[in-house]
């Protein structure tokens, strides 16, 4: 058919087919809006997450109750060359910074050329946090060394490696009761403090 003969009832149709597909592209680009939206919102409701910190010093109390392992190389007198023990104690806060506390050590001693090759020390313990993960220390304390009725003055460095372990270090002196020093300790050890 020419081009000229169309006829309204054709007209009529393709508007008709034209106005529909209008109609449902309408409809679903209407939806496929609402959907871009519901999207958006959904997205909206969680925050992006940030990690978090492997370890906050400032959460690290030395306050409670620790228990933990330690290691000495012993310089002078017949206590031997070296030594492994357990560490146990307690601090507690006296003023803020100040702890108090009282710690229990006891330790094999190796290559002691006395009888005894233990060592036992109740000792008491005063110190300063100076920093948040870093408590500094004195500490003075009776017990056994190498059979032996001794005494021990030292003093050291607590540094927290997480919220619940510690590293120490210190140097104490031990000497027989009614002598001077006889040996010294230079010692390291690894602690953990149940919060």
């Amino acid at each position: 058919m020419p081009p000229s003969a169309v006829t309204p009832t054709m007209a009529a149709q393709v508007f008709c087919s034209v106005w529909c597909a209008m109609r449902i592209g309408a409809v679903l680009g209407g939806l496929a809006l609402a959907f871009l939206a519901t999207s958006a919102q959904a997205a909206d409701m969680y925050p992006p997450m940030q990690p978090a910190p492997a370890y906050n010093p400032a959460a690290f109390q030395f306050e409670g109750f620790y228990l933990g392992a330690q290691g000495a190389g012993i310089l002078g007198g017949s206590l031997g060359s070296s030594s492994v023990g357990v560490v146990a104690g307690v601090n507690f806060s006296v003023d803020d910074p100040i702890l108090a506390g009282v710690e229990f050590q006891g330790d094999w001693l190796m290559g002691s050329s006395a009888s005894s090759t233990f060592d036992f020390f109740a000792l008491g313990r005063g110190g300063v946090v100076v920093m948040p993960a870093f408590l500094a220390y004195g500490e003075v304390g009776t017990g056994w060394a190498a059979g032996n009725p001794s005494y021990l003055l030292g003093g050291g460095g607590e540094y927290a490696l997480t919220d619940s372990l510690s590293v120490k270090g210190e140097v104490q002196g031990i000497g027989a009761w009614g002598s001077g020093f006889g040996a010294a300790k230079v010692q390291a050890g690894l602690l953990f403090h149940f919060q």
